[in-house]
């Protein structure tokens, strides 16, 4: 059994989730790139060098949330529906999954998939958790493409990587034409059905 937290040690776990949450709002509300220690300070009501006891610079604290960032990606697909139904609801599954993810966490979203921050590259710890989260995607993928329902000149790389164009290709275009509305809706979030439609045309097995 886990030993019970001390005060002082409970605080610091608080501080950070705070510093966190405040980062993301930050983010959400400026752009990721605009995250300043300064307003992170004033908003918790420290001064900016106090900071550093938690994070010991911006970029750390864009390392944790990337590190969070695929740890919730990560279980939000693994939760999906439809994973051992057929090959369109499958598809279908992951690229809605994958855009509701992004609309819900636009600044985890830029983080994670774009470059938003100059200079700023993931610890070995976190790229180890976004490592794992892309064998695990490779792994699934992999069972699409042995199921037998596919048949296609591409190799495994190609239809995989072409698959993740579609995916990203949508919601990137869903983000910046619709991004108040739900996946489903508007001119490229009612698309994912479409696609997956394409994709099993194109591979299915006749």
């Amino acid at each position: 059994m886990d030993k019970p937290l001390t005060r002082r040690q409970q605080i610091r776990l608080d501080t950070i989730e705070t510093i966190l949450r405040i980062a993301r709002e930050e983010m959400q509300a400026n752009g990721v790139a605009a995250l300043s220690l300064g307003v992170i300070a004033k908003r918790i009501g420290m001064r900016t060098p106090s900071l550093y006891t938690y994070f010991d610079s911006k970029h750390a604290i864009y390392d944790e949330l990337f590190r969070r960032g695929f740890l919730e990606f990560g279980r939000r697909m693994d939760e999906r529906p439809y994973q051992d139904g057929t090959l369109q609801e499958n598809l279908e599954s992951s690229m809605a999954t994958y855009m509701r993810f992004a609309q819900e966490n636009p600044d985890l979203y830029q983080l994670m998939f774009q470059r938003p921050v100059p200079g700023f590259v993931p610890s070995e710890e976190s790229m180890a958790v976004s490592l794992a989260r892309l064998n695990m995607a490779r792994s699934q993928f992999a069972y699409i493409w042995e199921s037998g329902e596919i048949d296609t000149e591409l190799t495994f790389e190609e239809a995989r990587d072409l698959y993740i164009a579609f995916q990203h290709g949508l919601t990137e275009l869903h983000l910046a034409n619709n991004p108040d509305l739900p996946v489903g809706q508007g001119r490229f979030g009612k698309l994912i059905t479409q696609a997956a439609q394409m994709i099993v045309a194109a591979w299915q097995k006749k």
